[in-house]
């Protein structure tokens, strides 16, 4: 199990948006997301004139939009039960009406959404770290998502070799594991973070860890 598909566009694409400094798409996605989110619900022509300027950037980034698709679906399901709980007590609601509310909502954070999954394909993470870091924010902030970054690949195999084993020790057919199984496995995981997560601090100050990550690459900003 692994989480390769964001590290693919952003380390080999070549696009417009690709040869930017990291710095300038930060600020730009995040000026951007900031409009969006000012945007008042029922101004349908902004929202409409915001997600034009977000597709232009999506065909500027190369990034395949079957894939952006199937990410906003999965975000979709999250976002539609929020709004379903929000939107009845909108204070726009006795002039919009709840459906319309619901939906502005719904667009709202699929802009949003859309265009932090362009920044992040289009900008390595650890790109992204460092235009953090020049930027202004807290050094450990910084430090915490770069291990973050690392260890969730780590997490990622490990589940994989977990589910590997237990399907190898089971005999059903379809060779799928039950929610039961599943959660058991999920569980087990999260011990296994949380003992590993000590094992690599105990490891960290052993050494000298003084909060700054430190890399081959330095975490240029390009």
């Amino acid at each position: 199990m692994r989480f390769e598909s964001l590290e693919r566009h952003s380390e080999a694409g070549d696009g417009p948006l690709h040869r930017l400094g990291a710095r300038l798409k930060l600020v730009a996605t995040v000026g951007f997301v900031v409009g969006v989110v000012a945007t008042p619900p029922g101004a349908w022509r902004v929202l409409a004139g915001e997600g034009l300027f977000l597709a232009l950037m999506i065909g500027l980034s190369g990034v395949p939009p079957r894939e952006l698709f199937r990410r906003w679906l999965g975000f979709l399901v999250l976002v539609g039960f929020l709004a379903a709980l929000v939107a009845p007590g909108h204070p726009e609601r006795e002039r919009l009406g709840v459906v319309a509310v619901a939906l502005a909502i719904l667009a709202k954070n699929s802009l949003a959404f859309l265009a932090m999954m362009v920044l992040v394909h289009v900008t390595p993470f650890r790109v992204l770290l460092a235009a953090m870091g020049r930027l202004g924010m807290p050094r450990l902030m910084v430090s915490t998502l770069l291990f973050m970054e690392r260890q969730i690949h780590i997490l990622g195999d490990e589940l994989g070799r977990m589910v590997q084993a237990r399907r190898s020790r089971s005999f059903h057919r379809s060779g799928r594991l039950d929610y039961g199984l599943l959660t058991g496995l999920i569980g087990m995981l999260f011990l296994r973070s949380f003992e590993r997560g000590e094992r690599v601090h105990a490891a960290m100050l052993a050494r000298g860890w003084d909060g700054t990550a430190r890399t081959l690459e330095g975490l240029d900003d390009r």
